[in-house]
């Protein structure tokens, strides 16, 4: 069973060896009419990348066009960047949310403002999805790859034999974790995203935040050191101090996944789609006893967010890069959601678009696996990251992550961390204007 799921797990996130650039052109060969001689460029990140393929064949024999799919292994975002920064020519691109404005200002990507249909695609979105997709100043840059949120997740067997109830507050989580330790039920109760990468810690931490009402950065991107971002780092190092956690946390393969199919925690915070491996008898131990409630928490929000595909600053024909991002963000010129439905259907991704996910065979499929009704809740109460559009942000963020991981082993003052953070900020904000 472990070995199924980390193999499950390898392949979604999996490194492959060899050539990364596969010419889709050269595999399908020439179409009854002569496709452009000069391919479209598309980078992305390592999920999936079979499929990938096979979605860019699709594609071609759709609209009877040549593109050139290259796999970046490794930490995507940077491995991106350098490429740009190179000059390589990318049509198309993966990107998650706050890398959008920093990429914009270094005129790597243009805006999708003024592109036929723009206007009915914004208005078929959920707002929270078109915020994560434009600019601060409104123009939309990007379509949505897949729209997420951070879930809380239970395993109810777990709650059933320690007699108690799902908490709505972190002080209740800490108090059930502590009582499911001292009855032998969970070595380490309380499970989440802490290893120091983008959608991992980072994620996990802001979801919480907000889940307590910490605003983390306000309006003029300032940092706020609030009791409510102060409670949930004291609650996390707490968790870590009295080994409520695994002492690997930080290091776990899979974000974590395959440890908690183990059947070895209670709670997890974690990705939406990710409940859904939980669930799945092929790879989990647990399966079928997954649950997912609101965040605990003073507002019981969370961090939603909407991955993205963007268009290159200098695509080679602007009509035909932005076919490719409607068919792989949105409808194709056949009406279908061809990537979309299959990615929600097939993995659990959600999607930005109101249609999709009230598509009648996607709630039946997701129904399976989580209680739709509490998703939607949770939807209605998450926030968006809008600090991630500031171009200094990533920096900040990798910061944040060493800091936290720091204090979490350390133990040390929570006064200490908060000072270090907002000075960070403030340093990157002067050096960025």
């Amino acid at each position: 069973m472990s070995n199924s799921l980390e193999r499950f797990m390898l392949t979604r996130r999996r490194v492959l060896q060899g050539a990364a650039a596969l010419s889709a052109g050269a595999m399908m060969g020439r179409s009854a009419f002569a496709a452009p001689d000069t391919s479209l460029s598309f980078i992305g990140w390592q999920y999936q990348p079979e499929i990938v393929d096979a979605n860019v064949k699709t594609f071609m024999k759709l609209y009877d066009e040549n593109v050139t799919y290259e796999l970046v292994t490794g930490d995507y975002h940077p491995i991106a960047e350098t490429k740009l920064t190179g000059g390589q020519h990318v049509d198309m691109l993966y990107a998650e949310e706050d890398r959008i404005a920093r990429w914009h200002a270094a005129e790597w990507i243009k805006d999708l403002e003024g592109q036929q249909g723009i206007a009915e695609i914004k208005a078929g979105m959920f707002p929270v999805s078109v915020e994560s997709l434009s600019l601060s100043d409104g123009r939309m840059c990007g379509l949505p790859y897949y729209a997420g949120y951070n879930t809380f997740i239970y395993n109810e067997e777990h709650l059933s034999k320690a007699g108690v109830s799902v908490p709505e507050s972190w002080d209740a989580v800490l108090d059930v974790c502590r009582k499911l330790k001292k009855d032998g039920i969970s070595e380490a109760p309380y499970h989440a995203m802490w290893g120091q990468r983008w959608p991992e810690l980072s994620w996990s931490m802001f979801a919480c935040w907000y889940s307590e009402g910490a605003k983390v950065f306000d309006e003029n991107e300032d940092f706020v050191d609030e009791p409510a971002l102060r409670k949930v780092l004291e609650t996390f190092q707490t968790f870590y101090r009295e080994k409520l956690v695994v002492e690997d946390i930080m290091t776990l393969p899979g974000e974590g996944v395959p440890s908690y199919a183990s059947g070895r925690h209670t709670f997890m915070v974690v990705h939406d789609y990710n409940h859904k491996v939980a669930n799945d008898p092929a790879v989990s131990k647990i399966a079928g006893k997954v649950r997912n409630a609101l965040m605990p928490g003073a507002t019981h929000s969370t961090m939603a967010w909407t991955a993205s595909y963007l268009m290159g600053a200098q695509p080679v024909d602007e009509e035909r890069v932005w076919n490719l991002l409607k068919f792989f963000g949105g409808k194709a010129s056949d009406g279908q959601y061809h990537v979309i439905k299959r990615w929600a259907l097939e993995f659990g991704l959600g999607s930005a678009y109101k249609e999709v996910m009230t598509d009648p065979e996607i709630v039946a499929s997701f129904s399976k696996w989580r209680d739709v009704n509490i998703s939607a809740k949770q939807l209605e109460l998450a926030t968006s990251r809008k600090v991630g559009k500031a171009i200094w942000f990533p920096e900040w963020d990798l910061f944040m992550m060493q800091k936290v991981q720091e204090y979490f082993r350390s133990g040390s003052s929570t006064d200490q961390l908060v000072t270090e953070l907002a000075a960070k900020a403030t340093e990157l904000k002067a050096q960025y204007q």
